[in-house]
């Protein structure tokens, strides 16, 4: 009886026989081009590959919780950012106490695996805890707690949370002051009173970069202007901002050419760019019958790449991270508010590499 391994070895040496010398014969692991036929997958994780932080939305209970999730983050990323645990809701249990617990096991995760953290948010008018709000603060009250929240919060994670939000969402789409119910009220100068909080930000942490976050800044040309008018003012004040960052949740049948100009615009006021809660939406119609097929998960890459690319194109100066707001399509946001078929993120429910996770390394320099 012939030999069955004897038989695979002649074989195998024929094969490479039969090539030339110019040639080789590569075995490509499906995972590792992430399903997209690139002929030459790039096997580097993100945070290998890329020249800046590569970063994540991450939950305590999902950490603690899935072993699977945990390691993702460990493997593709650099940075992360509190999805819930460090906005003020959270933490402010009290107007005379605060629960650290969830932030500070953020903070302590990312510190065991060298990583950094962005503080996701000091002031958004939807996090203010409802005890608060209820308090009906005159202005000189209501500042004068949010100055010693911030310099509270900011100081207990000194030199260790590298970043923060210090202030999320000012402006409604087309520019005009967000008619909210908590914070336009009270002041005569809503903007002064945010610009008095990113230095109160700084006095608790100078070494921190400071940031403005919203979101559809490279679409949204009115709401654009308004924040460069805002930064401008900061600036001409003496204000500390060192960044302005757009949260990127965007979709595959977004303008391209929109996003470029856009984020051209923003990228001129010189400071720093943060993509900060990307996710790029694939179930566009909100379809019930809709299904995830490889076409899809290729113009979903296609995105991912052109976002990135785009970042590249940045003087080095001002790139400061891209954050994904999430990590595996198991666990997105998005199933929630947009619709229960979508697939947003890098890996999909069994944390599997997309087409999308090459995409966006296809992207890096």
């Amino acid at each position: 009886m012939i030999n069955k391994q004897y038989i695979l070895g002649l074989l195998t040496v024929l094969l490479f026989a039969s090539c030339s010398n110019d040639e080789k014969v590569v075995f490509i692991n499906a995972d590792e081009d992430g399903g997209t036929g690139n002929p030459n997958p790039i096997t580097q994780t993100l945070k290998e590959k890329a020249k800046f932080k590569v970063g994540a939305a991450v939950k305590m209970k999902d950490l603690q919780g899935e072993a699977n999730y945990k390691n993702a983050v460990i493997k593709h990323y650099n940075q992360i950012t509190a999805e819930f645990e460090m906005k003020m809701a959270s933490i402010w249990s009290s107007s005379t106490a605060y629960n650290f617990t969830a932030a500070d096991y953020l903070v302590g995760f990312a510190k065991d695996n060298n990583m950094e953290v962005h503080g996701h948010t000091l002031v958004w008018y939807d996090s203010f805890p409802e005890w608060f709000k209820n308090a009906k603060y005159d202005s000189i009250a209501f500042e004068s707690k949010v100055k010693i929240y911030i310099t509270d919060v900011v100081g207990r994670y000194k030199g260790r949370v590298k970043s923060w939000d210090v202030v999320n969402e000012v402006f409604a789409d087309g520019g005009a002051l967000r008619n909210e119910t908590v914070i336009k009220p009270i002041f005569n100068d809503p903007i002064g009173f945010y610009g008095r909080c990113f230095k109160y930000a700084k006095a608790a942490d100078p070494e921190a970069k400071l940031f403005y976050n919203d979101y559809s800044v490279v679409l949204d040309g009115g709401k654009r202007a308004a924040i460069k008018k805002m930064v401008t003012r900061f600036k001409a004040n003496g204000i500390p901002i060192d960044g302005v960052g757009d949260q990127f949740h965007y979709a595959t049948d977004t303008n391209r050419q929109t996003m470029k100009t856009g984020f051209t615009d923003m990228a001129s006021t010189g400071l720093l760019i943060h993509i900060s809660e990307l996710d790029i939406k694939v179930n566009t119609a909100k379809s019930d019958s809709y299904v995830f097929t490889d076409a899809e998960a290729q113009k979903q890459a296609e995105t991912y790449k052109y976002i990135t690319t785009m970042y590249e194109e940045l003087p080095q100066t001002q790139k400061f991270a891209i954050s994904t707001w999430g990590v595996t399509d198991k666990y997105t946001w998005l199933t929630g508010f947009w619709h229960s078929k979508e697939y947003p993120l890098l890996l999909d429910a069994d944390y599997n590499k997309k087409p999308a996770y090459q995409g966006f390394l296809d992207g890096l320099k």
